[in-house]
């Protein structure tokens, strides 16, 4: 059965569906919203490090039937509380979309905690505040944006992303063809959980 097509509303000037905080839109679900809106979606992940001293961040970009798009590994160094990780990946994942150019996007991430404040505009918080308010003025930049939590067993490439940039000396972003380490997790992220 395909999901209702999202209602439009108007908040600060963004044009935004309504979104979804279900345990997890099955695949055939997600692809139909995707082809109904034609939005492509950009899953992110943080991951602390604390005695290495850093957090991570991995991005993968997909487009409405599940392919490929982008992936990014990037340390961020002295970051080590989780929610602000997370929030750093999912400013991250904006700032890719912005550079590919696409005008409908889904961000999806597996903490609800910052998923909500991006859905309810809330950048009242000390630790994440500032990069949930930097996240919001780059999604000014799309016609149609979604904030998505999806459960963490279909996060595991953004997730994957994150663990490399712990062995990978410098920052990497693949265009079009995702490195080997990832494609199990690829696949499995598409599968019904």
């Amino acid at each position: 059965m395909a999901p209702e097509s999202p209602t439009s509303t108007t908040k600060k000037g963004h044009r935004i569906g309504s979104y979804y905080t279900v345990e997890s839109l099955e695949q055939s679900q997600w692809t139909y919203l995707c082809r109904f809106l034609d939005f492509v979606k950009a899953n992110f992940d943080g991951a602390v490090f604390p005695s290495e001293g850093f957090s991570s961040i991995g991005v993968v970009v997909r487009d409405d039937a599940g392919n490929f798009i982008a992936g990014l590994s990037k340390r961020i160094p002295d970051i080590l509380a989780p929610d602000v990780a997370e929030t750093n990946a999912a400013k991250f994942a904006t700032k890719l979309l912005v550079e590919l150019g696409y005008s409908n996007v889904a961000l999806e991430g597996d903490n609800l905690k910052i998923v909500k404040k991006l859905q309810q505009y809330d950048f009242d918080d000390l630790a994440c505040g500032m990069v949930i308010d930097d996240v919001l003025q780059l999604l000014r930049n799309f016609t149609k944006w979604e904030a998505i939590w999806i459960s963490r067993s279909l996060n595991g490439a953004a997730h994957s992303f994150a663990r490399n940039a712990c062995t990978a000396l410098v920052d990497h972003l693949w265009n079009h063809s995702p490195p080997s380490f990832v494609l199990f997790a690829l696949q499995a992220d598409l599968l019904p959980s």
